[in-house]
């Protein structure tokens, strides 16, 4: 039954989004590191994703803008971490220029062949500057476009209004259904029993948000507690 399970988790990691790409901003706290969705994910955290061509202008505007929003706790920094995306086409000079700015100190991945950008934003010709926000399921659940002219009041009451939403579902750790506050394998027998009808059903467990228990629900919470191990 567990090889089983691993099968049905492990083909259900193509809906998700995730990447794991070095850190190359010496002035972030992961420099060095291989960070992506997943990598925060396991410290509890959600990832606010910026997508910026260092080559195109008006990137570092908007990416100082949200390191800024984060350095001054505009959202739950202990919940939601800020990575910043290019593709590095703007070389050393460009990365020695944003690490330069004041407190632009967010981590900084390149995906040079674009892949990142093309499962993200749809295609590797999609727009710069935009953010996306993933849920807890690496789901994508906002997807934002700025002027290079930089984030508007409206638009930033926008953004954090829609990052403090997911922090929110974060928070009640969605799938705990033994209420230990931790995701393993004993709420996954809950939530197989919810699904057969053993016990009765508790909407917590209802990982996809469509109002009822399933084997999706299943699939969902394996695949969420395989990623975070």
């Amino acid at each position: 039954m567990n090889k089983i399970l691993f099968f049905i988790v492990s083909v259900s990691l193509i809906f998700s989004l995730d990447y794991s790409l070095e850190d190359v901003n010496e002035t972030s706290e992961t420099f060095g590191e291989f960070v992506g969705p997943s990598h925060f994910l396991s410290q509890n955290k959600l990832t606010i994703t910026f997508f910026g061509w260092e080559t195109w202008g008006g990137w570092r505007t908007v990416f100082t803008q949200l390191c800024d929003l984060s350095n001054n706790n505009a959202w739950d920094t202990e919940k939601a971490v800020l990575v910043g995306l290019g593709n590095g086409s703007g070389g050393q000079g460009a990365l020695d220029a944003m690490a330069g700015i004041d407190g632009n100190n967010a981590a900084w991945v390149q995906d040079s062949d674009l892949d990142t950008w093309a499962e993200f934003l749809g295609s590797s010709s999609s727009p710069r500057r935009q953010v996306v926000l993933l849920d807890g399921d690496l789901n994508k659940r906002y997807q934002f476009q700025y002027p290079g002219s930089g984030i508007t009041d409206a638009q930033e009451i926008e953004l954090l209004n829609a990052i403090n939403e997911l922090i929110n579902e974060f928070s009640q750790l969605q799938g705990d259904m033994n209420q230990d506050n931790t995701l393993n394998v004993l709420d996954v027998i809950i939530v197989v029993n919810m699904a057969l009808g053993n016990i009765e059903i508790d909407l917590n467990g209802d990982m996809n948000n469509d109002g009822g228990i399933n084997i999706l629900d299943v699939v969902i919470l394996a695949n969420i507690i395989l990623t975070n191990e």
